[in-house]
C-alpha cells in the first residue's frame, strides 16, 4: 500500500473511532503544535492529524518556502517565527494541548549544533510546556542514544531525553520515541543511494557491516497517533521494523533502482575516515566522522513490544521508481 494511502487510512480510522465514542467535536477539538513540522516526519504527521480533525500549529523560519505542502490541508496554521527565542516558544505553546518535537539534525553546520538543537532547545521547549501546562509531550529521539555513546549526535539526543524526564511537569504525559532509520517516500536514506545510483558507476561504502532495523514512516506515524490519543501509555519506546539489515544490503537494494546499477565497494575503516574528512571539508552532507561513530553501534533492537511488519521490500518500489 502506498505510504500516503496508508497514512490517510490510519487517520480516518482514528477519526471514526473518536466520532464513535463522542470525543471529537468543535468544543473538544485538540490543538497540536508540531516542532519540526516541515521535516520528513512532521509532514506525514501533519497530514494524518489534519485528516483526523485536529487543529495544528507549525512554526517555520520560511513560510513561503514550505507553505505549498500545507495550505491544502484543513486546520493547519503555518506561522513564521524563530523558535530558538523563548518568548516565541511561549507564544506558540499558549492554548496548545499536545506538543510533538520532531526537530533533529544528523550533521552539524556549525560547531555545537547538536548541543543547540538536541539539548539546549529541548530544555527551552520543556520550560515552555511547563509554563503552558501542556497535557502531553511527544519527542522523537534516536535509537541507541546514551550519555556514553561514541558519537556527539547520540550523546546529545540522550541529553535531550534527560531534559524531558528530569524537568517536564509530572502532570504532563510524556512519550519518547527512539526510531531506527526511517524509510518512506521523501526519505533521505534509501532515496539518497537510489539517486547516487543514477550517475555513479560504483559507490565506495563506509561501514558496510553496520546494522539497521528500518521503520516505515507509516508505522511510526501510527505509533505517534496512539500517543496523541492517549491509548499509548509507555514513556520510552524503541521503534524498529520487522527486519535487520547490514548497510551494504540496503545500499545494494537501493542501487537496483538507479540507471547505472553501480557496484558497491566496501572500504576499510581508514579509508572511511579519510572519506568523511574529505566530505566535511567540502561541506557535503553525505557522511561525517560523527556519523561513522554512530554506525559503530548496531542500530537495532531486541524489543518485541510492537509488531511493525511493513517491510522495505513492500514499500520502497512505490517511491524509488521500480516498475
Amino acid at each position: 500500500m502506498p505510504a500516503n494511502v496508508l497514512l490517510i487510512a490510519i487517520a480516518i480510522e482514528y477519526h471514526q473511532e473518536n466520532i464513535r465514542v463522542g470525543k471529537m467535536n468543535k468544543k473538544t477539538q485538540k490543538t497540536v503544535l508540531i516542532l519540526g513540522g516541515s521535516g520528513f516526519v512532521g509532514r506525514y504527521l501533519t497530514e494524518a492529524l489534519s485528516t483526523a480533525g485536529f487543529r495544528i500549529r507549525i512554526p517555520t523560519r520560511n513560510r513561503e518556502r514550505v507553505k505549498g505542502a500545507f495550505i491544502v490541508l484543513p486546520n493547519v496554521e503555518l506561522l513564521q517565527t524563530n523558535i530558538t527565542k523563548l518568548e516565541n516558544l511561549d507564544s506558540l505553546i499558549k492554548g496548545v494541548d499536545i506538543v510533538v518535537n520532531c526537530i533533529g539534525i544528523l550533521h552539524e553546520s556549525e560547531k555545537n549544533d547538536f548541543f543547540k538543537f538536541h539539548e539546549q532547545l529541548v530544555e527551552q521547549i520543556v520550560s515552555s510546556c511547563n509554563r503552558g501546562k501542556v497535557n502531553r509531550f511527544i519527542h522523537i529521539s534516536a535509537l541507541k542514544c546514551s550519555s556514553s555513546a561514541p558519537s556527539a549526535y547520540l550523546r546529545s539526543k540522550a541529553a535531550g531525553e534527560h531534559m524531558i524526564t528530569s524537568k517536564l511537569n509530572t502532570s504532563t504525559a510524556q512519550h519518547i520515541l527512539r526510531p531506527s532509520v526511517i524509510f518512506g517516500n521523501g526519505d533521505s536514506f534509501l532515496t539518497m543511494f537510489a539517486e547516487l545510483s543514477k550517475w555513479l558507476p560504483f559507490i565506495p561504502l563506509a561501514m558496510p557491516k553496520a546494522k539497521f532495523q528500518p521503520i516505515f514512516i507509516g508505522d511510526l506515524i501510527q505509533l505517534i497517533m496512539r500517543c496523541v490519543n492517549g491509548s499509548e501509555h509507555r514513556q520510552l519506546i524503541e521503534v524498529c521494523g520487522p527486519k535487520q539489515y547490514e548497510l551494504i544490503e540496503l545500499v545494494n537494494y537501493a542501487s537496483t533502482f538507479g540507471r547505472l546499477r553501480p557496484i558497491v565497494l566496501p572500504i576499510p575503516d581508514w579509508a572511511a575516515y579519510l572519506q568523511a574528512v574529505t566530505f566535511e571539508a567540502l561541506n557535503l552532507n553525505l557522511i561525517t566522522r560523527d556519523n561513522l561513530a554512530s554506525m559503530s553501534l548496531d542500530n537495532t533492537t531486541d524489543s518485541t513490544d510492537d509488531a511493525f511488519q511493513t517491510s522495505i521490500e513492500s514499500i520502497a518500489p512505490t517511491y524509488l521508481g521500480k516498475k
